[in-house]
């Protein structure tokens, strides 16, 4: 596990190191701007990583997500759909549309969104995630102030965490 973070510390650190590189070609505002977004930005990505981590080992303490494999693979066809013995070519256009929204009706629909974000709300509402959306926008109040803020120079910053994550992503899949 520990190589685990060490290769996507990695990934984030080389990421890091081509915004400051980009930062340093379009000058002093720039880079100012993109390191600020990007550690904002991380914070954000690590407290609502902690915060719905205590949110998931709760509910598996409870018993609300079981643990059994099997469970999983009957959501990917919760409705049996996709039975060998019906074929969706078989149905017509009104049959289809009359039996989807019958399956729509048994997943619960809106109801059952506000449920599951209720359950959440720990995760939501976590100290260390609403601080670290605190200090992204005390930060930008602060360039904003001291007239250092670059609207496109923060996106970019912003961007280099998700950029970082896909590439970790696409890359540690594997692992």
């Amino acid at each position: 596990m520990m190589t685990m973070k060490i290769k996507l510390s990695k990934i984030y650190l080389v990421v890091n190191v081509i915004l400051i590189s980009v930062s340093i070609f379009f000058g002093g505002l720039w880079l100012i701007n993109t390191q600020v977004a990007f550690i904002s930005s991380m914070l954000v990505v690590f407290a609502s990583y902690f915060a719905y981590r205590g949110v998931v080992q709760k509910r598996l303490e409870e018993g609300d997500i079981p643990k059994e494999r099997e469970l999983l693979d009957r959501i990917d066809d919760k409705f049996e759909l996709f039975d060998d013995e019906t074929s969706r070519d078989d149905l017509s256009k009104e049959e289809f549309v009359k039996l989807y929204k019958e399956e729509r009706k048994k997943s619960g629909g809106i109801k059952l969104t506000f449920m599951n974000l209720f359950k959440s709300k720990r995760g939501i509402f976590n100290p260390i995630r609403l601080l670290a959306y605190a200090f992204m926008i005390i930060a930008i109040m602060v360039l904003i102030r001291h007239n250092l803020f670059e609207p496109i120079a923060f996106l970019i910053g912003i961007s280099g965490v998700p950029i970082a994550t896909l590439i970790a992503g696409y890359t540690l899949k594997n692992y």
